[in-house]
Parts: C-alpha cells; structure tokens; sequence
C-alpha cells in the first residue's frame, strides 16, 4: 500500500462513519477492534511516506521502525482516529515517545516470556485497559458476546489465510508464492472483516481454477524470519526467478498470526484472550519455542526442500536468533537453510539474488 491509498481508505472509512485504528503488529488483539465496530488495520509497510525517521532517529535502525515512525508523521495517517503502539520491538516502542502527535497514540503493553506465569495476566490486563480506553475516547461499549461474535470473524478470516496458503502443499504448488503474498497484501486493505475473508477464499478458488504455472521441478522454499512487506518483491522475485517456488511463509504478514485461533466458547473471555495472544511465534518471546515448531510443521507440511530467513538490518530479535534457527533446521530438520540480511532499498538485488540463485541451485 501507498500513501495515497492509506489516504483514500481512512478518507473511505470516515464516510461511511466509522472510526479507523491502525497498528504495526500482530500482537495488537483485533477481536476487541473489530467488537468496537471500528475499522482496524494492520499496517505492515506503506510506500511513499515523507522521510521524518532521518529528523528524530538515529541512521542505523531498523528499516521497519522507520517506515513507521515515517508514516506515523506523514499527513495520510493525519485522520486515523487511534494509533495502537505496541511494545513488542524495543525500537518502535521508544520512536512511539518521540512523534508529534501524542494524543492518538495508545501503548499496547506486549508480554516477552513465553513461559512465565505473568504473561497471561499481563495480557487480560492488557485487553481491559484497550477496552476501558475505547470507552474513554469514542463511547463505546463492548460487551462479552460483542467481543465472541468479533472473535468468530476474526477466527474465520485466519482460516481464510491457512486455506489459501495451503494450496501450496499440492506438488507443484498451486501457485506461485509472490501471487500469494500479492493477494494477502491487497486484501489486508479491504475494511470489513467479512470482505477480506470473500477475498481470500476467490483467491483460493481462482489460483486453483487455473491450474498450476508451477513446474514440476522447482525447489519448494519455506521463507522465514521478519516481517516481508518491505522486501517481498525482491526477495519472492530471486527465489521464482531461479528455479524455486516459495511454499510457505512462516512470517508475520501471513501464516504466524493466523494459526493462532481464539477460543470463543472460553467462559471466561479474558482466559481466551491469553490463551491465543500468548500463542505468537514471536522471536521477542523467549524462549521462542512456539516460532521453531512452527518451522517444523510448515517444512513438513509443504515438503519444503530448504528454509531462507530474512532478517531485516538491525532487527536483533531475528538477526540473533538465526544461529539457533540454522542449528535447528541442520540438526534437527535436516534441511538446508540461508540466512539474508537485507532493508528496503533495491541496493542488494544484485547480491541477493546470486546469493539466493546459489542457494536453489545447491538443492
């Protein structure tokens, strides 16, 4: 997405009266958004946004956190009613202290251990206070069956996402991985939840109708590692471009966020939200487990052939993480594995895709 779509779509969103919230992580509960009525997105990367990064923050950091601060500051993000700033990245969450406009900004609080008994009241907490703040700042009431009703929309469109990624389990795969991402892209724009799941499941039928532009003999890729939006073409372009076809990916703009499911017969709607948000295969968890099983699972299930991690510059979580990822995938998957550091500009084509070239052509 584009500056100029953003624009358009809160503009859209306003004239038809509803209020519009966007956050930058799948760690932000959507159920109690989507409860409130309000129109939630999650805004992985937006392109053309004014460079303001280069006036509050240092040269050397993430590329991810300045695209948000840079879209935070830009005047297309000017109408959006509320801004969740979560704190899932140490980076984001401090650049969130230093933008101009404090008033729309509201600290979502993310629990980092995986498997300490804080987290799952943490995150209870967490929600109240998301939802007292609703109240506070548009009137809103949300009740516990408002809040059921949202989740099972929520849980269908995670569904939606599993099912298309699926397609890519046929040998060939079904589809092209960049169709796929493509898809999933576009469609994380439409406003309401239940378009956004009719769009994943055309999706799904149109690339199967066709039949498979996949030969026989590409090398099935599991992606792994940062958040894609930024990279994606570049990085799906080397793999498809040389004899590989992207089968999975495990990353935050698709699969990890969506295998997660919210437990809407849970009497105690609070134990439901812990229950599913602590369940993110996140490398700030630790220990992230839940991330490694994940790779196992969708390796096995795609039959993927070799794994290729992409670690955004500076992204400490991921870059440090990789080491234990490729031990994992050589001894205990057996199955070749890449590392690429890269950011958002096209600088790296070059070297990425010999790199990635080898890479396909070494299995």
């Amino acid at each position: 997405m584009n500056r100029q779509e953003l624009q358009t779509l809160i503009h859209g969103c306003h004239a038809a009266g509803k209020k519009t919230a966007v956050s930058f992580c799948s760690h932000v509960p959507q159920e109690i958004l989507e409860a409130a009525g309000i129109y939630f997105f999650r805004l992985p990367y937006i392109d053309g946004v004014k460079d303001s990064a280069s006036q509050l923050l240092i040269t050397n950091v993430c590329p991810i956190v300045k695209n948000v601060c840079d879209v935070c500051e830009d005047p297309a993000l000017s109408e959006a009613d509320l801004i969740l700033a979560e704190t899932s990245c140490d980076g984001k969450k401090k650049m969130y202290e230093l933008l101009s406009d404090q008033k729309r900004i509201y600290f979502y609080q993310v629990g980092q251990g995986a498997d300490r008994d804080y987290v799952r009241p943490l995150i209870k907490s967490e929600v109240r206070y998301l939802i007292q703040e609703i109240k506070k700042r548009f009137d809103i009431d949300i009740t516990d069956e408002s809040i059921r009703k949202a989740a099972k929309l929520v849980n269908a469109e995670r569904e939606s996402i599993l099912d298309l990624m699926a397609i890519q389990k046929a040998r060939p795969c079904a589809a092209w991985g960049s169709q796929i991402f493509k898809a999933l892209e576009e469609h994380r724009t439409l406003p309401k939840i239940q378009d956004r799941i009719a769009a994943n499941k055309k999706t799904k039928e149109e690339l199967l109708a066709k039949g498979s532009p996949v030969p026989k003999s590409a090398r099935r890729i599991l992606i792994t590692g940062c958040p894609m939006s930024g990279v994606y073409s570049k990085i799906v372009n080397a793999v498809e471009s040389n004899g590989g076809v992207v089968a999975s990916f495990e990353n935050c703009d698709a699969v990890k966020p969506a295998v997660r499911h919210f437990d809407t017969e849970n009497q105690d709607i609070f134990e439901a939200f812990a229950d599913c948000y602590q369940n993110t295969a996140c490398a700030i968890m630790s220990p992230n487990t839940i991330r490694f099983e994940l790779v196992r699972q969708l390796a096995a299930d795609h039959e993927a052939d070799g794994v290729l991690d992409i670690t955004l510059q500076t992204c400490h979580p991921y870059t440090v993480e990789r080491d234990k990822m490729m031990r994992f995938c050589r001894d205990t998957l057996n199955i070749p594995y890449m590392a690429v550091d890269t950011d958002v500009s096209d600088s790296d084509i070059g070297q990425l895709t010999t790199r990635i070239a080898a890479f396909i052509e070494m299995l």
